[in-house]
């Protein structure tokens, strides 16, 4: 009884009072025994109750019903449960004994209490499947990696952290910054930023070559990953990069890249340059595009001893170099005028002042075939029409030369002069004209109608595309123009492109009143005449009176990028009786135009050396 009772309880079943015959336990072991066999054997149900009973008189000497439970599992005790009016769930349970493979533990759920759910209970320990029990979360701190940067100039400081997120190709953020005595301390959060941003050692900003590293020595040893050998730790970039931080030399803004074949660093990284046999068509685009990042004021650049049988490699530099003045390709295997052609072309080194081309098949044929070297020239000319020094000579040509040249559509362009005036009196007259008008154009222009000829004539034509405008819808244009304080370059500009013939009197101001009106509502400039580096003055005397044409450039406000601007007048002496000669000024107007364009900067108002020296002499090996 004490093994039924034990039973029972484990069931969560009620005791029931002591069973004094023992026929009775075996005539519910029967009943259980019958059921489960039923389920087996349906159509043998008559000879399963006599096999259970004949079964029963053989275990009735031992072990009882916890005998037969374990003999016959689950399905024996779930029927004897069911004879105490208990509701009962058969499951099977998946669990794995530790020793015993597939054991069937015939857990059994009881309820009895309607729909609502009991947790599962299995004689074997445990309630069922246990859930895995979760890893302890753990937040880190906030990793804080620094870097020093230096070089830069003082008032540039803002631009430095959008910079390198710019050439980083990575968005973050600086954890914190800190600046003393022209040096930043960048706080980053992140490894992979930090080393990023070390690779960025050398790099142009504005004027000045960056320094990036570390400010801890042990830390760039931490962050550099394990390696053998030092190389492995760089990617082919990082290759790169030192390479040209070691052809670079930033007092000259020369970059050498004479006999990259032989270089230690590309060789030890098995990195084949241009010209070099099996060399990869990408490892010269990338060497420009780099060499533009980090060095966007080269001026003189060096290919010689690279053995190219043309410029194709290398033809990124007009793309990414655009401002190089001397280029050298001295001793290399150039045997055609065409194989120059990815260099040369409108647009491409516009700039280019300088190029030494000896050393190559292609020169000492010209002057084997021809027995000089004119055609030579002319070839070369046209194709890179701002030389000015041929393999360290001069380029002079005669008159039907030039003309050749000028035939195929390439310009060969002049020695640029300062300024120019017919005569002294030219001269000083607008002299003392500009000054004194753009004192009062910045200032005070309501009172330089009273210069304007009663039939004079003004007109603005704007080309400003670079700067950011702010789309204006066509409402609110029409209520700009409108508006006698406000007023573009933009709105009243004469741009005679795309119109029509019933436009083309457009945008122009007849007469002082109007021409006054609309120079008061112009934007306000600034013209810093004093820096006669920035402007460039013609003037000579014609039958319809003096012209004046002044090129330079102006601010809007102070804090704004200049903009580049061409103004021409056709003055004529003001008559006694004129408002012109009352107000204190000899000269009236007859017509003023001005053009306002994107800045352009200074360079095409300095003037030529007179006797060209070649660049490459300055340089040992060129």
């Amino acid at each position: 009884m004490s093994e039924n009772k034990g039973l029972f309880a484990m069931f969560g079943a009620e005791v029931p009072g002591p069973i004094k015959k023992a026929e009775d336990i075996k005539t519910k072991e029967e009943l259980a025994r019958e059921a489960a066999y039923a389920l087996k054997h349906k159509k043998q149900i008559n000879n399963a109750t006599a096999a259970a009973a004949a079964s029963s008189a053989a275990h009735s000497s031992g072990g009882g019903a916890w005998k037969i439970a374990s003999t016959r599992k689950s399905r024996g005790l779930a029927s004897k449960a069911k004879t105490l009016g208990r509701t009962v769930t058969v499951t099977e349970s998946k669990t794995r004994v530790d020793g015993v493979d597939d054991v069937d533990d015939g857990d059994v759920a009881m309820g009895g209490m309607g729909n609502k759910k009991k947790k599962r209970f299995t004689p074997y320990g445990g309630r069922g499947k246990t859930k895995p029990a979760q890893p302890l979360q753990i937040q880190k701190p906030q990793e804080r990696i620094d870097i020093l940067i230096a070089g830069f100039e003082t008032g540039t400081e803002a631009g430095i952290v959008p910079f390198l997120v710019q050439k980083s190709k990575k968005q973050w953020d600086p954890v914190d910054v800190k600046l003393d005595q022209g040096q930043m301390l960048l706080t980053v959060g992140d490894p992979l930023i930090a080393r990023i941003l070390v690779r960025l050692d050398g790099y142009i900003f504005g004027a000045q070559q960056l320094r990036i590293r570390f400010f801890d020595p042990a830390v760039s040893a931490a962050l550099a990953p394990p390696s053998s050998d030092a190389n492995e730790k760089l990617t082919t970039i990082d290759i790169m990069r030192n390479f040209l931080k070691s052809r670079w030399n930033g007092d000259s803004k020369f970059l050498n890249l004479d006999d990259m074949s032989a270089d230690p660093i590309l060789k030890k990284s098995a990195i084949k340059p241009p010209g070099a046999p099996g060399a990869s068509a990408s490892v010269g685009p990338a060497l420009m595009k780099l060499a533009g990042e980090m060095f966007s004021d080269v001026v003189t650049i060096s290919f010689a001893r690279n053995k190219l049988k043309n410029v194709q490699p290398i033809s990124t530099l007009a793309q990414y170099l655009p401002n190089v003045q001397n280029l050298s390709l001295q001793d290399n295997l150039i045997k055609e005028f065409d194989h120059l052609e990815a260099l040369s072309g409108t647009g491409k080194l516009a700039h280019l002042r300088e190029l030494l081309m000896a050393g190559n098949p292609l020169r000492e044929s010209q002057i084997k075939q021809k027995g000089h070297d004119r055609l030579y020239i002319r070839q070369i000319v046209k194709r890179f029409p701002s030389l000015v020094l041929l393999d360290s000579r001069p380029v002079q040509l005669s008159e039907h030369e030039m003309a050749t040249v000028h035939k195929t559509g390439r310009v060969l362009p002049l020695d640029n002069k300062p300024n120019f005036f017919d005569n002294e009196v030219s001269q000083s007259a607008a002299i003392d004209f500009l000054s004194k008008y753009y004192q009062q154009f910045d200032t005070n222009r309501a009172i330089l109608g009273t210069l304007y000829d009663n039939n004079a004539i003004f007109s603005v034509t704007s080309n400003v595309k670079l700067r950011a405008q702010q789309k204006i819808r066509r409402k609110d244009k029409k209520k700009m123009m409108d508006d006698e304080d406000r007023l573009s370059w933009a709105s009243i500009s004469r741009n005679l492109m795309g119109k029509s013939k019933r436009q083309e009197g457009k945008g122009l101001m007849v007469g002082p009143e109007v021409i006054c009106s609309t120079l008061c509502r112009l934007p306000p400039t600034i013209h810093d005449l004093q820096k006669v580096q920035d402007f460039v003055v013609d003037a000579h005397q014609s039958p319809v009176g003096l012209l004046i044409s002044l090129h330079g450039e102006f601010k809007e406000e102070e804090s704004t990028p200049p903009l580049s601007y061409d103004r021409t007048f056709l003055l004529r002496p003001a008559t006694p009786d004129s408002p012109a000669m009352a107000a204190g000024w000899p000269y009236i107007i007859m017509n003023d135009m001005l053009s306002v364009r994107d800045y352009i900067g200074n360079q095409g108002f300095k003037p030529q050396a007179a006797i060209p020296t070649s660049i490459f002499a300055s340089y040992p090996g060129a």
